[in-house]
């Protein structure tokens, strides 16, 4: 599975909240949000509402790069919060992908602890 998504009945302002606050209540932290809808809007690209939040765990990310550097391009993980034919949804990448590019116990264990926090985090903004 590429990602976990779940559609929700906020605003896409409540749900970005939602995100907010359901990240910090599972010990990570959003290190920067890019509103993609707008910067696209900026360069004269029409099209519905996106903002990717890029988050991360301190620990686990510490641990995953001590296993090996490369992981750094996969991180930090990213929730997007989007509208979609009117409908608002929370859509995160899941964090096991990451056993596909690294064949290494150790990061399929850390990962697979890191998406159930990650699909945790989006069941509690919805």
């Amino acid at each position: 599975m590429l990602a976990y998504t779940k559609p929700t009945t906020k605003t896409l302002e409540d749900a970005i909240q939602s995100v907010h606050q359901a990240v910090d209540a599972h010990g990570f932290k959003v290190l920067n949000v890019l509103n993609i809808g707008e910067i696209l809007k900026t360069k004269g690209f029409e099209r519905e509402p996106i903002v990717i939040l890029e988050v991360c765990h301190a620990k686990s990310a510490a641990a995953m790069l001590s296993e090996t550097i490369d992981i750094g391009l996969l991180l930090p993980c990213k929730i997007n919060v989007y509208r979609q034919d009117g409908e608002i949804s929370i859509s995160a990448l899941d964090p096991t992908m990451i056993s596909q590019f690294f064949d290494q116990p150790s990061v399929t264990s850390m990962a697979k602890e890191i998406a159930a926090t990650i699909r945790s985090i989006v069941d509690d903004a919805v």
